[in-house]
């Protein structure tokens, strides 16, 4: 295991050493549980999974010693603290049954038609023969579903959109001045009274999902305060905005790389979703996840002990043999389920959406014959936690052409 930690321990420091299947291959054979610098990194298939679903792992960074905030503004902090993406234990099992009827398959299969129509949108407003997908398609999307999903008017999209980029900004980051945080604060309380207003509108509207979380906020058997209630909305606004336009980058990455693949989807378009899986196994959009424990736990002969930072390593794990046949290869429709929209409890709840809007991304681009990479440069983006793309220009010949009759016959008359 020689200059294994140290070279693990670079995986988290440096983004850019990420790419490297020999070191993943290392440590699935030598150490997929390594402890390194005071921390674990977990990267075998079959122990992230386990960890994933143990309850004494915790994901609320509040729950540490010593805790630590989510965001330097007090105000902040109340809204996401409330939120269900970081809460654990009971608290977190009461707030995702009442959210999880957001993101079921009714809804998300409902939402079928309107995603093609949205994806087909952007593809004409971008126009010219080339356009950059991420600020186009892939930045846009996730936001337009959401505003979709919640049947809010065309006229409150932009509204929607900024206010979503500025909370997700606001995540995990300090240091910002006064007027800065004057600045947000304004946003918040614009955005808060937005939602007040939309429940006054909609309380009594049958099927209507703010009537659903608004009826679990009221009364004296509420299973929400006004505050969850608030962050429930918000959590709507920004789930998976960052998650869901890397997933439908790195896909759109893999068409143009694998001109093959473009001309299955041409012949093939309901084989989208398995492209999907396959492309995030092999780049996962959440590289990994942070947690803590709470008491000590047991893995593979070591001791995990109390209060030690562990993190999942969800795109390693992607590349695991023991579960995954030459994991380095790309074979749409193999066995086994990846974990890039991660595993147990604080699975992605968003996960479905993002398939079918990824999916039916590469549906339609596929759909142009002459479909290739644009002249300018594709620039990926590493954070601590994300695998994404800034840029992705694509050319589609001839300028402005729409998807041709076969290929749109062939699009509508898909049951997916």
């Amino acid at each position: 295991m020689s200059g294994l930690p140290s070279a693990g321990h670079a995986l988290l420091l440096d983004p850019s050493t990420r790419d490297d299947p020999t070191l993943y291959r290392r440590l699935h054979a030598e150490a997929p549980v390594l402890r390194t610098a005071g921390l674990w990194l977990v990267s075998g298939y079959q122990q992230v999974s386990r960890l994933a679903g143990d309850p004494r792992l915790v994901i609320d960074p509040r729950a540490g010693d010593p805790p630590l905030p989510l965001t330097q503004s007090e105000r902040l902090e109340s809204i996401f603290g409330g939120m269900l993406s970081f809460r654990d234990g009971a608290a977190h099992r009461r707030l995702r049954q009442l959210v999880s009827g957001a993101f079921s398959a009714r809804r998300t299969n409902a939402l079928d038609r309107t995603v093609r129509d949205l994806v087909a949108g952007l593809i004409a407003q971008a126009g010219d023969a080339e356009f950059d997908v991420v600020p186009a398609i892939a930045e846009r999307l996730p936001v337009l579903t959401t505003c979709r999903l919640l049947d809010l008017p065309t006229e409150h999209w932009s509204r929607v959109d900024a206010w979503a980029r500025t909370l997700t900004g606001q995540l995990f980051r300090f240091g910002q001045s006064a007027d800065q945080l004057a600045e947000v604060h304004r946003q918040v309380d614009e955005m808060t009274r937005f939602i007040d207003d939309l429940a006054a509108e909609r309380r009594d509207r049958s099927g209507d999902l703010v009537a659903e979380l608004l009826d679990a906020a009221q009364g004296a058997d509420a299973r929400l305060s006004h505050d969850e209630f608030v962050s429930f909305v918000v959590l709507l606004f920004i789930n998976g905005l960052e998650t869901a336009t890397a997933a439908i980058s790195i896909c759109v990455a893999q068409l143009l790389h694998r001109p093959e693949l473009a001309a299955r989807l041409r012949r093939e378009p309901d084989h989208a979703l398995e492209v999907v899986d396959e492309c995030l196994r092999l780049q996962s959009p959440v590289w990994l996840a942070a947690r803590r424990s709470l008491a000590p736990i047991e893995v593979d002969g070591q001791v995990i002990e109390t209060n030690d930072p562990v993190f999942l390593l969800w795109a390693v794990a992607n590349r695991d043999p023991a579960i995954f046949a030459y994991p380095d290869e790309f074979r749409p429709g193999r066995a086994g389920r990846h974990l890039a929209f991660g595993r147990g409890p604080h699975h992605c709840l968003g996960a479905a959406m993002a398939r079918v809007q990824a999916a039916e991304v590469l549906r339609q681009l596929a759909a142009y014959e002459h479909l290739r990479a644009g002249a300018g440069p594709a620039r990926r983006r590493h954070t601590a936690a994300l695998n994404t793309y800034d840029s992705l220009p694509v050319t589609v010949t001839p300028a402005g052409e729409p998807l041709s009759r076969r290929a749109e016959a062939r699009l509508h008359a898909t049951s997916r």
